[in-house]
């Protein structure tokens, strides 16, 4: 009985058992920070290249879908790598009689923790673009 108690008050590697249940915890907190940084990383990535697209599609002469679509994969530069995102492109004429180009960008971004993956975000921007006559 004397060796039990003398095991429950000696506390020798008690940091290394405190290190050991804190680890993962502070590991997937990083890790939850730094896919949420790259998550609005590529957010903002597709907002600014269907800014950039919807800019350009309004330019004389007029450009084509296949050049919109080729300004907006131009536009993402790196935000390519973190996430996939396609541009849909739709033509209309207002209620006033002006033509316009609706732009959508959708996109996903996979968050991936190095215990489990949590499936993908999906991303979405939409800018209509009246253009010049």
């Amino acid at each position: 009985m004397g060796r039990f108690r003398n095991i429950l008050r000696n506390s020798r590697g008690a940091a290394a058992v405190e290190f050991g249940l804190a680890i993962p915890v502070a590991l997937v907190l990083i890790l939850g920070c730094m896919n949420f940084g790259i998550y609005l990383y590529f957010k903002n990535s597709m907002a600014a290249a269907i800014d950039e697209t919807a800019r350009s599609a309004i330019l004389w002469p007029t450009p084509d879908d296949t050049q919109l679509t080729t300004n907006f994969e131009n536009s993402l530069l790196t935000a390519k790598t973190f996430g996939s995102a396609q541009l849909a492109i739709s033509h209309g004429t207002s209620t006033d009689g002006r033509d316009y180009v609706d732009l959508t960008g959708t996109g996903s971004y996979s968050i991936n923790l190095v215990f489990f993956n949590l499936g993908a975000i999906p991303v979405r921007s939409t800018r209509r673009a009246f253009v010049q006559a």
